[in-house]
C-alpha cells in the first residue's frame, strides 16, 4: 500500500515537472526569438493546464511577434476572460489594435489599464501614439510627457515625443529628445537623429 502511495506521488511530481519544463522551455524559446518553437512548448503545457493565464498570454505574445494578430487577439481576450485585471493583456490588446489603425480601441484598452493602475507609463505612451497618429498633437504631447515623468528612462516615449516636436517645428527640443532616445537605445532613434539633427 505504501509503495503505491509513493509511486503516485512520484508520478505526480514527474507530471508537474514536465509541465513546468514545457512552460520554461517556451519562455527560453521566446527570449531567443524562436517563436514557433515557443508556441509548440506552450501548447503542450496548455494541454495539461488549459487555463494557465501566463502561458496563454506568452503564447499570444509569440503570435504577436509572428504577425499573427488574430491568434494573438484570441489569446489576449482569453486572458481577459480569465483575469479581467491583467494589465499586460489589456496593453497587448491595445497594441494589436494600434497595429490595425483602430485607435479608438487602442485608447479604450489603455484607459482600462489606467483605471486599474494610474501610474502605468506604457498606457500613457500607447494613448499618446494613438493621439499622435490622429493628429491630436496637444493630447499626444501630454501623454508622452506623462509617460516620461512616470518612467524617465522610457526611450520610445522620448523618440516619439521628439518626432512630434519635429512635426510642430520645435527642432531644438526635438533633437534633445532624440539624443535622449539614442542614449536609451530606443529602436530607430539613431536613424531619426541622423536624419533630423545633424
Amino acid at each position: 500500500m505504501r509503495f503505491k502511495f509513493y509511486l503516485v506521488i512520484i508520478m505526480l511530481i514527474a507530471v508537474v515537472s514536465c509541465q513546468n519544463e514545457n512552460s520554461l522551455l517556451g519562455d527560453e524559446y521566446f527570449e531567443t526569438g524562436k517563436y514557433e518553437k515557443a508556441i509548440e512548448a506552450y501548447n503542450e503545457y496548455l494541454e495539461l493546464k488549459p487555463r494557465h493565464v501566463k502561458t496563454i498570454y506568452n503564447r499570444g505574445r509569440c503570435y504577436q511577434e509572428l504577425g499573427k494578430q488574430d491568434k494573438a487577439l484570441e489569446d489576449f481576450n482569453t486572458v481577459i476572460e480569465l483575469d479581467g485585471n491583467n494589465e499586460n493583456a489589456l496593453l497587448s490588446l491595445g497594441q494589436v489594435f494600434y497595429g490595425k489603425d483602430d485607435f479608438k480601441s487602442t485608447i479604450f484598452y489603455a484607459q482600462k489599464v489606467l483605471e486599474k493602475n494610474p501610474d502605468n507609463a506604457m498606457a500613457f505612451y500607447l494613448i499618446g501614439r494613438a493621439n499622435h497618429r490622429q493628429g491630436m498633437t496637444r493630447d499626444a504631447m501630454n501623454n508622452y510627457n506623462t509617460a516620461i515623468n512616470l518612467t524617465p528612462n522610457f526611450g520610445e516615449a522620448y523618440l516619439y515625443r521628439g518626432a512630434l516636436k519635429l512635426l510642430l517645428k520645435q527642432k531644438k527640443a526635438a533633437c534633445i529628445d532624440l539624443n535622449k532616445a539614442v542614449e536609451l537605445k530606443a529602436e530607430g532613434a539613431d536613424k531619426a537623429l541622423r536624419k533630423n539633427c545633424r
